[in-house]
């Protein structure tokens, strides 16, 4: 099974993306890409999508698939299936598209990759991301407002000899500053702020170039063996709340 997705400007136009699809297999694959019919239960599957059909053939695989649009999130999504020739038609195909979602009608966005899950508002984009041995990092940016997202592993390695105060000055991004610990949501967990102290630089603050707010928090996830953490950082007064829930909505899997 393979599954792209992303973004449309402007009108979408099925015929124009199965040409380009067709162009495509026939360049890289060798396979020519016809129009395919889809079934009664496949269309019934996807009635909240516009959707057309396509297959090929190749010597000894054949796929079947489907264009998607959804002109609430104006996302394209394609999503094609593989089988040998000799294989019979199954069920497997209807039971994954029965269970496609595009988009939340909450104006979050569900980001999962590896063993980490969080909720990041829809307005916030996906600026880098680094996966290393032992330490992720993804970074979202609504102008100058940012989000950092943290995973260490295996936390009892890196808090054999220290605790999570010891550990949050070791690193980089969070050295600032002085950690406060505690237990937060019945994790061992450590938080620290940077507001401008005077009110003057709270109203210059906008006009620096580097966010002048700064908020950080870093847990232990004992069960799962891992450390996580939060950065945000604004040119403006941080929302408590966004703080929090995207915090209690971090977690490892």
């Amino acid at each position: 099974m393979e599954v792209k997705w992303g973004p449309i400007k402007g009108k979408f136009s099925h015929p124009t993306h199965l040409k380009r699809l067709s162009a495509l297999h026939r360049k890289v694959l060798q396979k020519t890409v016809t129009e395919w019919q889809l079934p009664f239960d496949w269309e019934e599957a996807l009635s909240d999508y516009q959707v057309s059909g396509f297959s090929w053939q190749g010597r000894k695989t054949i796929g079947r698939g489907v264009i998607l649009y959804c002109s609430s999130c104006r996302n394209a999504t394609l999503i094609q299936f593989f089988q040998p020739k000799s294989a019979k038609t199954d069920k497997i195909p209807l039971e994954v598209l029965k269970t496609l979602n595009d988009h939340r009608d909450d104006d979050q966005i569900v980001w999962c990759v590896f063993d980490i899950r969080a909720i990041i508002p829809k307005n916030y984009k996906l600026v880098h991301h680094r996966f290393a041995a032992g330490k992720y990092e993804l970074g979202f940016a609504d102008g100058a407002q940012k989000i950092n997202l943290y995973r260490w592993a295996p936390a009892s390695v890196l808090l054999n000899e220290q605790n999570l105060c010891q550990f949050a000055k070791t690193i980089p991004d969070f050295s600032s500053g002085n950690p406060i610990p505690g237990i937060i949501e019945g994790y061992q967990a450590v938080k620290w702020c940077q507001i401008p102290r005077f009110k003057w630089l709270r109203w210059t603050s906008r006009l620096m170039p580097k966010p002048s707010y700064q908020w950080w928090r870093l847990w232990h996830v004992k069960e799962k063996n891992r450390i996580l953490g939060v950065k945000i950082q604004a040119k403006r007064l941080l929302n408590t709340y966004l703080l929090n829930t995207i915090c209690t909505n971090y977690e490892s899997l």
